[in-house]
């Protein structure tokens, strides 16, 4: 009798400490919801190079879109649609270009950061000569 009165108590509270325990488990810790602040102008690791080069990459697609669009504002028509489809195909060409220059680093951890930096670079291209385009028409 005392032993089926020992093991009702020692089950007991352990059904009282798991309820005490898992919410704990729910709630997500300060360290693993905030998100990690990265000086790109100090960034070593791969993690923070990587990190860094999607948001210089996202900076010069924004950039990039913001641009465009002033210059689908300006014009109508037919030159309008030769201008989505030349959108679309330097697109192409950024990505085709990119993959080719990086192909030899595909697989290695430096792969996506020399990708997002080739990205980059032709973005910001691509925005300046956008942005050629709207001086010379406004003049």
């Amino acid at each position: 009798m005392y032993k089926r009165l020992f093991i009702a108590l020692i089950l007991s509270t352990i059904a009282f400490l798991s309820i005490l325990v898992i919410p704990s488990f729910a709630k997500p810790t300060t360290a693993i919801t905030q998100k990690p602040v990265i000086n790109c102008s100090k960034a070593i690791t791969t993690p923070e190079l990587k990190y860094c080069s999607q948001q210089y990459y996202a900076a010069a697609d924004k950039k990039l879109n913001q641009t465009y669009q002033k210059v689908l504002v300006n014009i109508k028509r037919e030159p309008k649609q030769l201008l989505i489809k030349g959108q679309q195909a330097w697109i192409v060409f950024r990505d085709n270009t990119c993959d080719f220059e990086v192909y030899e680093s595909r697989g290695g951890t430096g792969y996506e950061i020399f990708r997002n930096q080739c990205l980059e670079r032709l973005t910001k291209q691509r925005t300046q000569d956008l942005e050629n385009y709207l001086q010379i028409t406004a003049k």
